[in-house]
């Protein structure tokens, strides 16, 4: 009798596979995290040598800096006492400038004015004070049309300005008078009236 054997070959339960479990030893764990730590202390120490690097460099600059501020304030100072003598000797020229300006020549202000008197006939002076530039004189003329011509003939120089002349007292047979002028020298040589004025 022949037996047919519908189910099949029997299967064979698989084995159920073994949980891949992978421990690890338990003394590496230390080994770990003291690596972790001394990558973190190395990163800390890497960033502070860079942090002391610049700030070490931002020092030396700043005393460069600081040394270059020293030479231009002394610069800057020395300049100021230059500046200041500057304008002292400044001061001392224009002084002297407007000194020698205003410098009366006596020996130019009594040689124009003997050329007035010498223009004038019948003019006499008598005394003759200066100050500064203002020269006051008295004198005696036989009339008064005389005395008026000085004053014209003084004018005509152009060294005598401000021609001041005071009263005029009849003193028996002549005029007594007195006058006051500025004499103020012109930048150019003025030139000379070529007509003298008439007397009495």
């Amino acid at each position: 009798m022949i037996k047919v054997n519908l189910i099949g070959k029997t299967r064979k339960k698989a084995a159920p596979k073994a949980s891949m479990n992978i421990s690890m030893p338990s003394n590496l764990t230390p080994v770990l995290l003291l690596a972790i730590v001394l990558g973190f202390a190395g990163g800390g120490y890497m960033w502070y040598a860079s942090l002391t690097g610049q700030s070490n460099s931002l020092s030396v600059q700043i005393r460069g800096l600081e040394a270059r501020k020293a030479e231009l304030d002394a610069v800057i100072k020395q300049d100021q006492i230059y500046a200041t003598v500057k304008k002292k000797l400044e001061n001392r020229v224009k002084i002297v400038e407007s000194l020698t300006k205003n410098q009366v020549s006596p020996i130019l202000a009594l040689d124009q004015l003997s050329e007035a008197v010498e223009r004038t006939q019948w003019i006499w002076l008598s005394s003759l004070e200066q100050k500064d530039a203002v020269l006051s004189m008295s004198g005696m003329g036989t009339s008064l049309n005389a005395i008026a011509d000085f004053y014209s003939n003084l004018n005509a120089t152009g060294y005598f300005r401000n021609v001041d002349l005071g009263t005029s007292q009849e003193m028996g047979s002549n005029y007594t008078f007195s006058l006051k002028c500025e004499f103020v020298p012109p930048r150019k040589a003025p030139i000379a009236s070529s007509a003298a004025a008439g007397g009495n």
